[in-house]
């Protein structure tokens, strides 16, 4: 069987995602050597070293205008060329794809939350809803998120495949004391913090984490990533509240510095308004460090009772539970060990096997 991989975020791309493809391509490749495989990728990262090349596997560099463009568009004429049984797309699959379909929906929040998404990006996604109509099957990430595609008709249930994703093994709490001095004098960290990992925008909410960091003591707060489009000024708001010393930026950091800052901080907080599947909690988890989640959308699928839960709308309940971790240690060493033993349940391995799964199922049908 002839397998093509829309893997054009591999090198560059959100980083969440380009976490996703690198781990499932990963897995996917070393588990599966009886079938062929045709990794697409950009053409300007074709300088760029690819680490799973093996004898069942190619990569074909093609140029990439959007994501969609090129999926619609560009991709159907190589699909032709290469005769391919079966192609995994990334969020637009292709009605003039001749080979069986799958799209990998890694979520469609603008059709339920299009408050948190600017009119250009909604209009940008909105082909989604009806190219998905057109495919064989759909893998999607959470059953929150497969709740969501069948409400709004994309696909029906049996057509869905959810796939957890899971946690790379770095992310763990057994790190040296001068790996930590390292990245703590690297960041100028402070001795106690709480972190936030992820992208700066509305969505995130994380006005409220500032604010409800204002109600408590002590503690200071480390956010990790970009700012988007979408977005408040956090600046000024910090500058009314007068906590500029109790908060620092990092930017976007190193994939090799995070899963150490995970390890490092007292708490981890993630209060989106609304998420797909939700991976930094889970990471955090992995790496031995109380989180604290807003209880929207699929949080409470994926953490389950590993953790302490917020209204997202509500400060003081989320300032609440940051003094609840702080001052129980039981509780606080109970959540450790939670988290720990329910990261567990999230493997990469286990997700590249539920989808080489999927392939055997379409071919057959």
């Amino acid at each position: 069987m002839k397998i093509g991989i829309d893997a054009k975020w591999f090198f560059a791309g959100p980083v969440s995602n380009r976490v996703v493809i690198r781990n499932l391509l990963e897995e996917i490749l070393s588990q599966n050597k009886e079938d062929f495989f045709y990794v697409f990728l950009r053409k300007s990262d074709k300088k760029k070293y690819f680490p799973f090349l093996r004898e069942n596997v190619r990569t074909v560099y093609v140029t990439t205008f959007t994501n969609a463009f090129t999926n619609i568009f560009i991709l159907p004429f190589y699909f032709r060329n290469l005769d391919l049984d079966i192609v995994l797309f990334q969020n637009f699959p292709s009605p003039f794809c001749k080979s069986k379909s799958i799209n990998y929906i890694h979520d469609i929040l603008f059709l339920d939350y299009p408050q948190y998404f600017t009119i250009i990006e909604r209009i940008y996604f909105w082909p989604i809803k009806f190219l998905t109509r057109k495919c064989d099957h759909i893998i999607t990430i959470s059953n929150n998120e497969k709740s969501r595609i069948i409400k709004h008709k994309l696909a029906s249930e049996e057509k869905i495949t959810v796939v957890y994703h899971g946690v790379n093994k770095k992310y763990n709490p057994n790190y040296s004391e001068s790996q930590r001095q390292s990245i703590e004098k690297k960041l100028s960290l402070p001795r106690k913090f709480i972190l936030y990992i992820g992208r700066i925008n509305r969505r995130k909410n994380i006005e409220t984490l500032i604010r409800a960091l204002n109600q408590t003591d002590e503690m200071h707060l480390v956010i990790v990533g970009k700012k988007d489009n979408q977005n408040i000024d956090l600046m000024k708001m910090i500058g009314k509240l007068n906590i500029q010393d109790r908060v620092i930026f990092t930017g976007h950091l190193a994939d090799n510095d995070t899963p150490l800052l995970y390890a490092m901080a007292n708490i981890f907080c993630f209060p989106s308004f609304a998420e797909g599947f939700g991976l930094p909690p889970v990471e955090a988890m992995a790496s031995g460090t109380p989180v604290i989640v807003s209880n929207t959308t699929v949080m409470p699928e994926i953490c389950g009772d590993a953790c302490l839960y917020f209204d997202p709308k509500n400060i003081g309940e989320l300032a609440s539970q940051i003094k609840k971790l702080t001052k129980d240690e039981d509780l606080y060493s109970k959540l450790k060990e939670k988290g720990i033993e329910r990261a567990k349940s999230f493997s990469w391995s286990k997700a590249a096997h539920k989808i080489n799964l999927v392939f055997q199922k379409i071919i057959k049908q």
